[in-house]
């Protein structure tokens, strides 16, 4: 059977509470966010170094590496 009438709980202080606080946090975070209209410092490091000379580094790195690897022990017997 339906109810004829909408009824109306009271709701607890700490209910209470915590929907408002649901209700203004949005708020308060949108006006933090719109007080920060100015544009971020741009910063002053500028790098005066070629990056080819890194990659250089790198693949010299590489090739050290790889001749190390690939060069033969002194157990020649036990290699095969």
């Amino acid at each position: 059977m339906p109810l004829a009438q909408p009824f109306r709980v009271p709701y607890p202080a700490g209910m209470r509470l915590f929907r408002t606080i649901s209700f203004v946090a949005p708020l308060a975070i949108t006006a933090l966010a719109a007080a920060q209209e100015e544009a971020p410092p741009t910063p002053a490091f500028a790098p005066t170094t070629n990056p080819v000379v890194g990659y250089l580094i790198g693949a010299v790195l590489f090739g050290i590496i790889v001749a190390v690897s690939l060069m033969p022990s002194k157990r020649s017997h036990q290699d095969l």
